[in-house]
């Protein structure tokens, strides 16, 4: 087996045709400072997962999730660092949202998965910077963005198919 193959004109074709499209995003997410991260999770989890339309809720309903526990590990590690001092507080706090993502996966997959693990990781990265709007912020950039660039994908994808099929037909010719 080769690390390397040879793509048919087709495949380079609709590949062309959605990296055009993720390239203007990306340079439209910048100019009008969006921090584009939780729009550019959903193009990576789409095609990681097989590029399956039937993924689309999971990876929507796993983001939100995570973007959500994001909050609530900051609020609750914050809230109750009083109490308890902060390494308990964060300990019931992330331990909580573990519980939930993890095993709530057992009951609700749609929802409890490795989106919501993964937008809850770099989520909080900045784990101090955390706030309600930016949260706010990320969500709506999510949903919004992920949207744009998501259905982008699949419509310029779907533009390529047929610039590809009306190349193949032209050769037969």
């Amino acid at each position: 087996m080769s690390i390397f193959q040879k793509p048919d004109r087709h495949h380079v074709i609709v590949t062309a045709s959605v990296l055009v499209w993720i390239f203007i995003v990306n340079v439209a997410a910048v100019a009008l400072g969006i921090a584009g991260w939780p729009l550019y999770f959903v193009t990576i989890f789409f095609f990681a997962l097989g590029a399956d339309m039937k993924n689309i809720p999971m990876i929507f309903a796993g983001g939100t999730l995570g973007l959500v526990a994001a909050l609530a590990l900051y609020a609750g590690t914050f809230g109750l660092a009083p109490y308890m001092g902060l390494l308990g507080a964060f300990a019931l706090s992330i331990g909580v949202i573990l519980t939930v993502i993890i095993l709530g996966g057992t009951v609700c997959p749609v929802v409890c998965n490795n989106v919501a693990f993964a937008y809850l990781t770099v989520a909080t990265v900045n784990f101090e910077e955390i706030t309600p709007a930016i949260i706010g912020s990320q969500l709506i950039t999510f949903w919004v963005g992920g949207a744009v660039i998501l259905g982008g994908s699949l419509l310029f994808a779907s533009i390529g198919n047929k610039i590809a099929a009306a190349g193949h037909s032209e050769a037969k010719k």
